[in-house]
């Protein structure tokens, strides 16, 4: 069986393609959102997250022959725990990791602390595009100018607001949208300034920054983390064909 770390469009693209070699799939998942989506390529699905203990066991009760990981670029707990456990119990770990894109006059960041300090050199309205996990770390200093767009889940909704944000200040979407969609609600909300993350194109990266730049939104962007991943791929099909030959090997 393989098991694939999802949460991500990713995640669901690599399980019908290994569904269609023949290979039994598993998803986890730490969303209901996450969860449907995985459900829809007929795997199984685990809807939770889930510790390093917790992975040891299931790569040894579900009789896990590799690992592909396709989480979101910025998990990087699940990612290093991962990877330590294949490293434990001998398993292949296969990183897919969307590219990158480097958008001409944004601003980069490697942590949060930077963007937030840079922030308070500014004026306007904040647009965040960053997820509800972190939205705490911008209040209560720049909360007032905070508009966070978030998915419509209830667990993103409850962060938010534990942050202090009132319901004028959410838009609660789903994640990727089409570049006009941005544009107006940058328009509408009076943004200033936009943060989002180096998510790449799957995330939605080019939309949202072609529409605050025409709209001569400054664009703060988060760098993702840089992991020492053992095998790592940006093209769909070269993972697949890594995996199957490895799949194959052990076999016989």
């Amino acid at each position: 069986m393989i098991w694939i770390i999802g949460g991500t469009s990713d995640a669901n693209k690599l399980a019908e393609r290994f569904r269609c070699e023949g290979h039994r799939v598993l998803i986890s998942t730490t969303t209901s959102y996450g969860a449907h989506l995985a459900a829809l390529q007929y795997c199984e699905v685990i809807e939770r997250q889930l510790s390093e203990k917790e992975m040891e066991q299931l790569l040894i009760e579900k009789a896990i022959s590799a690992v592909v990981d396709a989480s979101h670029p910025f998990a990087e707990l699940v990612s290093t725990q991962a990877m330590a456990v294949c490293e434990r119990l001998k398993r292949l770990y296969l990183r897919y990791e969307r590219e990158q894109l480097q958008v001409p006059g944004a601003k980069y960041y490697t942590n949060y602390d930077e963007v937030i300090e840079s922030l308070k050199q500014t004026n306007g309205n904040i647009l965040l595009t960053i997820g509800s996990k972190n939205v705490y770390r911008f209040c209560p200093e720049l909360r007032e100018r905070i508009i966070a767009r978030v998915l419509a889940v209830s667990k993103s909704l409850d962060e938010c607001q534990a942050a202090g944000l009132q319901a004028h200040q959410l838009i609660a979407m789903k994640g990727r949208m089409r570049m006009e969609t941005n544009r107006a609600l940058m328009q509408e909300y009076e943004i200033t300034q936009l943060v989002t993350k180096e998510s790449g194109e799957a995330g939605g990266l080019t939309e949202k920054c072609q529409a605050a730049q025409e709209l001569g939104i400054v664009v703060h962007i988060l760098s993702r983390p840089r992991l020492n991943y053992p095998l790592v791929f940006s093209d769909m099909e070269e993972l697949v064909q890594q995996l199957n030959e490895t799949v194959k090997a052990i076999q016989t």
